[in-house]
């Protein structure tokens, strides 16, 4: 059914059953579009709850470009775009201070104070902890992504005029270490372990590595990306976040808000970011990639590498060890924010720093007691009769699983959603009215540490509600143009046309093999209809004379024109009928019908009658008089001719083609006229046409 077409591309693990459409939601794929709060979503699909997350602290800003140790627990904050400086400590955020220039992309502590790069400013500056600042180095760089403390110098990370830059600060001076002048910018920076540093930059998406031996820099890698926005060393080994697109959302200050994802990782969609691997041996490998996600941060925490992305504000996990063979990565938490921005430690903790809004996240080793995953908004348009959903699940004793399900006309829930029904057993039929749009809920909980409940997937299923077909019109053609698959076997070819059908033809415009064509007697019709579920239609025409029974035409017509032969058909005022139905694809105990009835249109076979037709002379021509009369239709073209090939239009007295009598008077030039006779003809508005004679001085006879 067309109708099952439409709706594939939108839904993750369709598939049909008897014709009727259902989901499944069973992988990773599946859950991408769902809002998770203390659920972890394995690579395989399986859901289950998550590390304990708790928002501890909120900012007025809109983002938090920085964060830093404070090196209590707590954390140094950099937000919005006047350069306000935070501090995070004992649950409370306090400002600190502030300073000119641009926004503060990157923070360092050296000691008990602040290094703070303002954008655009060439400089570096020191806070205190009471905020008083000063200078503290001017640097060859105007945007700097990454400072590091090395000892009591400073390394900036950052782009310049030149391209860029890697610098090292000290109190009142500064020197450029490595400058890369086909790179816009080093984004990244990490020691490496050996006195050197690792660096990512933006352009190319390369991997570097400066060392401080002759100060040499070489590439290690050339990513498939734009960026290199994130490094971590563990191990002796080197891990690599990679974008595309991200760098100038930070250059304008805006970081885009929260997004909803793609229902389906598409085929062959571009990557927007990855995290990659470069072993001791420097042998790189991709260990996670997504077209929908872009990565932030990097921060190895319990064993596993922690990914903070947007702008879903989801935090992955992948392994560090073997267990990564069973489970390669998982999306651990959610923010509910538009951005995970930033890892620091905080004791056996993690703080997670979330933007859009701005607000600071305590990510813990513990288990959560609860977890809710609300899924993607499923789609049954038009509209739906929603059916039972199937929960299979494992439920160890003291947790539980709880799926519950809501639906509503608008894509996004709103006051106009119905509420959540009681939660369901699984297979049980939810009692909601017919929707366009549908959602359910899977409630996780326990009452048992360490204990989980583990989600295999949900199976759903629903009926779209068949609608009938929506007419928006039927447009009648002039007579005699024809609209048939191939040219009618007596088509009288262009030239007999009238010259108004004529400009019609080209112009009509449709789509396939349809031929337009000229024949008199010919009627034709365009229907202009619509099946809400994208139904194969039929239609029953009729025509309704004035007076008198109705006349079936065609049964079960398959085509979006039809056209019929009037010369049967007595002369009068006619409509047609036509009941469109969808017979072809729905139920045939479902199927339904709209039905479309024209205008009055004319049928009119009889041509006019021209009376009173004398030719006299006068003057230096031929007066010429008579009079046209259509007892259907008006008049609309009259003519003179001496020999019946050459015509010569003329109008009526009063100068107006506007009835079904016109009286002509017309003085023909005598160089007009050949021999002793005249020719007029008179033409009605269905093209039919009558013609008479006269001789010179004479009178004509009646037609």
């Amino acid at each position: 059914m067309r109708w099952m077409k439409l709706l594939l591309p939108a839904l993750v693990g369709m598939t049909l059953a008897a014709d009727q459409p259902s989901a499944t939601f069973s992988s990773f794929n599946d859950w991408l579009g769902a809002e998770t709060r203390g659920v972890r979503i394995g690579a395989d699909g399986r859901l289950t709850l998550a590390p304990s997350l708790r928002r501890v602290a909120q900012l007025p800003e809109g983002v938090i470009w920085s964060a830093v140790p404070d090196g209590t627990g707590g954390a140094y904050l950099s937000a919005g775009t006047e350069g306000k400086i935070f501090r995070y400590s004992g649950g409370q955020v306090r400002p600190v201070g502030q300073v000119k220039g641009g926004i503060v992309f990157a923070m360092a502590r050296l000691g008990q104070d602040l290094i703070l790069a303002p954008t655009g400013e060439g400089k570096l500056l020191r806070m205190t902890a009471n905020g008083d600042v000063k200078p503290f180095a001017d640097i060859e760089a105007k945007v700097v992504w990454s400072l590091a403390v090395d000892g009591d110098n400073v390394l900036a990370a950052g782009g310049a005029e030149r391209g860029a830059v890697l610098v090292q600060a000290r109190e009142g001076s500064s020197r450029l270490l490595a400058s890369l002048p086909d790179e816009t910018a080093f984004t990244a920076l990490a020691p490496d372990g050996q006195g050197g540093w690792y660096l990512g930059s933006h352009g190319r998406g390369l991997v570097l590595r400066y060392s401080r031996q002759g100060d040499r820099l070489e590439t290690l890698m050339d990513t498939p990306f734009e960026e290199v926005r994130a490094l971590a060393v563990v191990d002796g080994q080197l891990y690599i976040g990679a974008d595309n697109g991200l760098t100038p959302k930070f250059s304008t200050g805006q970081l885009e808000r929260r997004e909803g994802y793609l229902q389906a990782a598409e085929t062959g969609a571009a990557m927007r970011s990855a995290v990659l691997r470069m072993d001791r041996d420097r042998v790189p490998e991709t260990l996670w990639q997504s077209a929908q996600s872009q990565v932030y941060a990097l921060m190895a925490w319990k064993g596993q590498l922690l990914v903070g992305t947007g702008n879903r504000s989801r935090i992955f996990g992948i392994p560090l060890g073997t267990e990564r063979r069973n489970d390669p990565f998982a999306s651990l938490q959610e923010l509910g924010t538009a951005q995970a921005t930033a890892f620091l430690p905080s004791g056996g903790d993690m703080l997670v720093v979330g933007s859009n809004p701005a607000e600071l996240h305590l990510l813990s080793e513990a288990q959560a007691t609860e977890g809710t995953l609300e899924s993607r908004i499923i789609q049954g348009a038009p509209l739906a009769d929603w059916g039972r959903a199937y929960l299979t699940s494992e439920q160890p004793q003291g947790t539980n699983v709880e799926l519950q399900f809501r639906t509503g006309s608008t894509e996004t829930p709103d006051a106009t959603w119905s509420p959540w029904t009681p939660p369901l057993r699984s297979g049980e039929r939810p009692a909601l009215p017919p929707a366009r749009c549908a959602q359910f809920r899977l409630r996780l909980t326990s009452t048992r540490g360490g204990a989980t409940p583990v989600v295999e997937g949900v199976d759903l299923h629903w009926a779209p509600r068949n609608l009938a077909p929506v007419w928006a019109g039927v447009d009648i053609m002039p007579p005699g143009l024809v609209i048939t698959r191939n040219a009618p076997p007596d088509d009288i070819g262009i030239e007999r046309v009238p010259l108004s059908t004529q400009k019609l033809i080209p112009a009509l415009g449709y789509a396939g093999a349809e031929k337009r064509s000229f024949r008199r007697g010919g009627q034709s019709f365009v229907f202009h209809v619509n099946d809400p579920n994208g139904d194969a239609l039929a239609f029953d025409i009729r025509l309704l004379p004035e007076h008198g029974s109705p006349m079936a035409l065609e049964k079960g017509w398959k085509e979006r024109f039809f056209t019929f032969d009037t010369l049967p058909v007595p002369d009068g005022r006619y409509r047609l009928e036509v009941t469109a139905s969808d017979a072809p694809s729905a139920p045939f105990n479902a199927a339904l019908t709209s039905l479309w009835v024209t205008p009055p249109f004319l049928v009119d076979h009889t041509p006019p009658a021209i009376a009173e037709l004398t030719a006299v002379p006068e003057g230096g021509g031929l007066r010429v008089k008579f009079t046209a009369r259509d007892e259907t239709s008006l008049l609309k073209e009259a003519a003179v001719s001496a020999d019946g090939e050459h015509w010569l239009q003329i109008a009526p007295e009063d100068r107006v083609f506007d009835q079904q009598e016109e009286r002509f008077d017309v003085l023909v030039p005598r160089d007009q006229v050949r021999g002793d006779r005249i020719l007029v003809k008179a033409v009605d508005q269905n093209n039919n046409e009558q013609t008479a004679s006269v001789s010179v001085g004479g009178a004509g006879k009646a037609r």
